[in-house]
């Protein structure tokens, strides 16, 4: 019995090593999987956020006049150029798309912190890919007693000359793609609305229209919206002065970054397009043309061959005084604070209320915010 049983303790050593290897090796494929699972979707959690983050970055820079200038999905596109994450845990870029005048597609692809380190052995970053429909959120202009084509406070306003005002909705030439049109009122104030005898036209539904709850914070809040924080997301920032606006080409593209181009009413041409937010910190004497939304802290003189398409807000008086053949025409709506002073509409002076141009102003001069109905999806 004793000789049929020796050896019997190295082959139990020799089957405990195999047994015990296997176990470890066991161990450690499952320890380096788990590994390997915790770190692609700690990976992929970091491109998911990154992404997102991304995504939100737009909305948060987003500039209303040069993101509106684009054209529409299939004829043009906005790049996302590639960057940091807010939390620097990886990388995003994309594109932004243009679907309508007030609504865009923001196309972005998160990538995670591999990316931000030199690349060992076969990584690849994870990747998300995801899409955010926004709405443009336009902020709303016209006083609460109602809609007018020229609004004024407490110190009133006349007119004289061959001046006119209208609140019967009028489309400038070359304007398209516009709402269905309605009436305002023609001077709408809280203070007393002088018109000479000769020469001069206010029509409107009412034509004229007075309204003591008009008051100083009607020209500076508008809803949710003061007019601190539109001057503060201004396009453009002038001090006090003189300027003659128009629109500037540089090779057949419009020079948006040039200060004094504020826009072109025309429509065909070039500059068509681009809807710039306007702040002049004091008093203003302005020629020239241009379209979006123009804010004046002191009082404004428009002279002649002065032309806006859009939304005028002054805290101080205005003087317009077109004459001879040289016209100043606004389209669109005026509010005017006045303060102590009087405002006055003389000479060839036309103010026109203008639903159409109203709306694409604002499309094109607002912050958008995401769609309220799905408004968001991941691609991957």
């Amino acid at each position: 019995m004793v000789k049929s049983e020796r050896g019997i303790a190295l082959a139990l050593v020799l089957m405990a090593l195999v047994v015990s290897g296997a176990l470890i090796a066991g161990i450690l494929l499952g320890g380096t999987q788990e590994q390997r699972v915790a770190d692609n979707t700690r990976n992929s959690e970091q491109a998911f956020g990154t992404a997102e983050a991304g995504a939100y970055e737009v909305v948060r820079m987003w500039s209303p006049s040069s993101m509106s200038f684009h054209g529409l999905i299939g004829a043009d596109s906005i790049p996302i150029s590639d960057s940091l994450s807010p939390w620097q845990t990886g990388r995003y870029g994309g594109r932004v798309y243009k679907l309508s005048n007030d609504l865009y597609l923001i196309d972005v692809t998160g990538r995670d912190s591999v990316g931000l380190r030199p690349r060992i052995r076969s990584d690849v970053p994870a990747r998300s890919h995801q899409v955010l429909i926004v709405r443009v959120r336009p902020f709303m202009l016209p006083a609460p007693a109602g809609v007018a084509a020229v609004t004024t406070g407490s110190a009133g306003i006349t007119m004289g000359g061959n001046s006119d005002v209208s609140g019967y909705d009028s489309t400038p030439p070359t304007w398209t793609a516009c709402a269905p049109s309605d009436s305002a009122i023609g001077i709408l104030s809280s203070g007393p609305i002088t018109l000479a005898t000769k020469g001069v036209a206010v029509s409107g539904k009412p034509a004229t229209k007075l309204d003591n709850t008009i008051a100083d914070s009607t020209f500076k809040r508008f809803q949710d919206v003061t007019y601190a924080q539109l001057a503060g997301a201004a396009t453009i920032t002038l001090g006090p002065g003189s300027y003659k606006s128009g629109p500037v080409v540089t090779n057949g593209v419009c020079a948006i970054n040039n200060l004094s181009n504020w826009g072109d009413g025309d429509h065909t041409q070039p500059c068509g397009g681009y809807f710039p937010m306007v702040h002049i910190a004091g008093n203003a004497t302005l020629t020239g043309t241009g379209q979006g939304v123009l804010l004046v802290d002191g009082d404004v003189n428009l002279g002649g061959n002065f032309e806006w398409f859009g939304a005028l807000i002054v805290q101080g008086a205005m003087k317009a005084a077109g004459g001879g053949n040289v016209d100043a025409t606004l389209w669109g709506i005026a509010l005017i604070n006045g303060g102590l002073d009087e405002s006055q509409i003389t000479g060839k002076s036309h103010f026109r209320y203008s639903k159409c141009v109203l709306t694409q102003v604002l499309e094109g001069t607002s912050p958008v915010a995401m769609a309220r109905s799905r408004g968001w999806a991941q691609l991957y």
